[in-house]
């Protein structure tokens, strides 16, 4: 070989060294005939993948982007409820009929209080508040309810039938009662442990019955911090030391009847309830309901 053909083969060699290096290549030279082809194969693959990504990302540009349309705030509505007083009711997203209700105290209103966590009851599968059935004397449009359980559990069944609810499923419904409502859930989860199983009481007036809510699949206390936290919190332990799942939930700087940081709080307790609560007993049925309020 000539001096200027040795010159040339250099040249090439170089080249052909720097591409394979270029390319994070191992050298051909250490691989058998058949890894050699699989590198030699790998560029063409990687531009394959690369012209795919391409293609991709084109497509994904000149797609149309829809806008994402904001969900809308839950509302608090109210209930006509034959043969009583309005209700206040907030409804499912899903349009499914509540089996949460909630019970306020004495010279209360409904409302008012549902409008502290929307958002909280329509998570929770909606909710219905009822007010008391006995005015609240010199104020307009608060109410106070009678001691007759009985005649609470007929009002609430009135009010779930006229949010669109004919039967009530075999794991019963949440109950939920602030002060005086407390003590009206706590009555009725003794006497229908079967439908109310589940049960959020704030701030009862007196320390609430373990007894009552031995049967209970799942109990939340609560209160406001300023409000009768030793009360609650202990109803929360004595309930676990009977084997009855139970949490205490606070609402911070709040005194009794006031409501702070409501659908944090709310969420909080409904999500233990969902959650935590043991399972409909066995032979546990569903109950149809009629709705019609019986005259006293």
């Amino acid at each position: 070989m000539t001096n200027e053909g040795a010159r040339r083969w250099s040249v090439v060699g170089v080249a052909v060294g720097v591409a394979i290096g270029s390319l994070g290549c191992t050298r051909p030279s250490a691989l058998r005939p058949d890894e050699t082809d699989a590198v030699a194969a790998k560029p063409v693959a990687s531009a394959s993948a690369s012209s795919a990504v391409e293609r991709t990302m084109v497509a994904s540009a000149s797609a149309k982007v829809e806008p994402v349309k904001p969900k809308e705030p839950a509302a608090v509505e109210q209930l006509r409820v034959p043969g009583d007083s309005q209700a206040a009711i907030v409804r499912a997203g899903d349009g499914k009929p509540p089996v949460t209700v909630f019970l306020p105290g004495v010279c209360s209103n409904a409302t008012a209080y549902l409008m502290a966590f929307p958002e909280a009851a329509r998570t929770q599968g909606g909710v219905v508040a009822i007010d008391g059935d006995a005015p609240c004397p010199g104020v307009a449009g608060f109410h106070t309810f009678s001691w007759d359980p009985e005649r609470q559990h007929a009002r609430i069944e009135a009010a779930l039938a006229a949010a669109g609810l004919t039967t009530i499923p075999k794991e019963g419904i949440t109950i939920v009662g602030y002060s005086q409502g407390a003590t009206i859930a706590e009555k009725l989860v003794y006497a229908h442990p079967e439908r109310y199983g589940r049960a959020f009481v704030i701030a009862a007036p007196t320390d609430p019955s373990i007894a009552s809510f031995q049967r209970a699949r799942g109990v939340v206390t609560g209160a406001c911090s300023l409000d009768v936290t030793a009360r609650m919190k202990t109803a929360r332990d004595r309930l676990l030391a009977r084997n009855v799942p139970s949490s205490y939930v606070e609402m911070p700087g709040c005194t009794h009847g006031n409501v702070a940081d409501g659908e944090n709080v709310f969420e909080s307790a409904f999500s233990f309830l969902r959650t935590k609560s043991l399972p409909a007993p066995e032979g546990a049925v569903e109950t149809t309901i009629t709705g019609v309020l019986p005259k006293r």
